[in-house]
């Protein structure tokens, strides 16, 4: 899938047909897309009468990506994306103005990666536990 996190996006059709706005989720094995503040929706909820109450939730439903057309950073039209090759790494290029498309960094992989880290820790930490207390 060429489209990712973070790209913006136009919808070419549908009831949201002509808006643009920020691609929030990715989903490739469903080939879908979830855009900020698009595809709204409304759930109502229904409270057990204890500790959740009733109450009607706004949720962003995916689109189709064939429903969904990138918008270009550097030209700001809408347009297909082409992969090209440089050096054993793939690079996303515009078809209209042929520059290439500059990779958007997400704070999510960050913390992704933070979280990797700590697991680590944890895990030797307990791994150094267990053997003190195996002696």
């Amino acid at each position: 899938m060429k489209i990712k996190k973070g790209d913006k996006v136009k919808i070419l059709y549908g009831k949201e047909t002509g808006k643009t706005g920020v691609v929030a989720v990715v989903n490739p094995k469903n080939n879908t897309v979830v855009v900020e503040g698009l595809n709204l929706y409304k759930r109502h909820i229904k409270g057990d009468g204890r500790t959740r109450t009733s109450e009607i939730i706004t949720i962003e439903k995916p689109f189709p990506a064939s429903k969904v057309m990138f918008i270009c950073p550097l030209c700001g039209k809408a347009t297909r994306i082409k992969m090209k090759k440089d050096d054993k790494k793939v690079v996303r290029v515009c078809a209209k103005c042929g520059k290439e498309i500059a990779e958007v960094e997400s704070k999510k992989k960050s913390v992704r990666e933070g979280k990797k880290v700590k697991e680590v820790k944890v895990k030797t930490n307990k791994k150094e536990e267990k053997k003190n207390k195996t002696k």
